[in-house]
């Protein structure tokens, strides 16, 4: 029973943490995603909240915010990564860094917390490898990025629309100034080649070279923004791989604590407490950057409410799955199932992926899945 309730919560997670942000890459542009995150911070604390009325009140647990602290950092760049590789590919960078993080401190007991050896280590141990396989096959798929190409086709190619003029009235001035009519004595009018002809030609050739340096440039600018997105990817799953390491430290370790509850869910309130609060001092500190100009689009505040629920419904499925499975199988399971989730998002409802690289992410997606599966099956046999 415990195992079947563990693995239907890690159903559930998976389903909610690939599908959150859904709402808010379709309606709106969040730019910088600070006041987003913030929006969707506060409905976790909210669904926190009324956790905390349903479970009791229970003690609230002031170490348990460390790790919702973590998860908020690692959010902050999220709408970003987004915005810079789509949906699926950012879930999926992330996950992958969060599954080995969270595996490894689960699995050997890392930062004080005791380690929790499955009973088939050996399928564990494959179950991992096959999703850090298909967590790299992800990273190669190429996103089509509708969104950024159109804002390129907005801004930079203006530029190359403006030497594209230039060449043009450079070969127009070409043909007006090389033909002169000149006067031969009242014998009429002659025409005749002008020594601009020749300017005329370097003028159209320094555009084109010029035109050409600046799709380079272009496309440098576009690869450097894609790097940057996957090492902020890297940074947020360890982040996210993290994230639980306080309340586990509090269970294994609770002589070390007042009275610390075994179950987990009855950390949760504690836990989003320290998500909404550094939220909150992110929030602030950016309004104070933007000197009180902070930027929101009006129709992204039902969506970031809505991701903030979806969130906090993940989260607490996964507090139970961990409860009866163990940090060492909820974490290959719930860091990678959602990036397939986001990646179906991102081919079916997006079309953020290329036709050509589609063979390339349904072996990414089935090998993921088959390395989830024996992670799972590791904890049953």
């Amino acid at each position: 029973m415990g195992v079947a309730l563990g693995l239907s919560s890690c159903v559930v997670s998976s389903f909610c943490f690939g599908s959150m942000y859904v709402a808010v890459r379709k309606s709106g542009d969040p730019r910088d995603g600070m006041v987003v995150q913030w929006v969707v911070c506060s409905a976790i604390f909210l669904v926190g909240f009324l956790t905390f009325l349903f479970t009791g009140c229970p003690p609230f647990q002031h170490f348990a915010m460390f790790g919702g602290a973590l998860w908020a950092l690692g959010n902050l760049t999220a709408v970003p990564i987004i915005n810079a590789i789509g949906l699926g590919m950012g879930i999926l960078i992330w996950g992958v860094c969060g599954c080995v993080v969270g595996w490894a401190i689960g699995r050997f007991g890392l930062f004080g917390v005791n380690p929790n050896v499955p009973n088939s280590p050996i399928l564990n141990y494959a179950g991992l490898v096959f999703v850090i396989i298909g967590g790299i096959l992800f990273a190669l798929v190429r996103p089509k990025d509708n969104k950024n190409n159109a804002k390129n086709d907005d801004e930079m190619p203006n530029e190359l629309i403006g030497q594209k003029t230039m060449t043009e009235s450079g070969a127009m001035t070409e043909e007006r100034i090389g033909l002169v009519e000149t006067d031969k004595g009242g014998d009429g009018t002659q025409r005749m080649a002008a020594d601009g002809t020749d300017e005329g030609n370097g003028q159209r050739k320094s555009a084109e070279k010029l035109a050409t340096e600046n799709v380079a440039k272009c496309m440098d600018s576009n690869l450097q923004k894609r790097i940057f997105a996957i090492c902020s990817a890297v940074f947020a799953g360890i982040c996210y791989g993290a994230m639980f390491t306080p309340v586990i430290y509090m269970q294994d370790n609770s002589e070390l604590f007042d009275n610390p509850p075994k179950d987990a869910i009855l950390y949760v309130f504690s836990h989003f407490s320290g998500v909404y609060l550094t939220s909150t001092a992110v929030l602030l500190i950016y309004i104070c950057f933007t000197k009180n100009r902070p930027y929101m689009d009006n129709r992204l505040i039902f969506p970031a409410l809505l991701a903030g629920v979806f969130w906090a419904i993940a989260m607490l499925a996964w507090f139970v799955a961990n409860d009866q499975l163990s940090q060492a199988i909820t974490f290959p399971i719930n860091s990678m199932a959602p990036g397939v989730i986001a990646s179906v998002w991102s081919v079916l409802y997006f079309k953020e992926v290329d036709k050509r690289d589609l063979k390339l992410l349904a072996s990414a997606m089935l090998v993921t899945i088959f390395g989830a599966v024996l992670v799972g099956l590791s904890k049953a046999i």
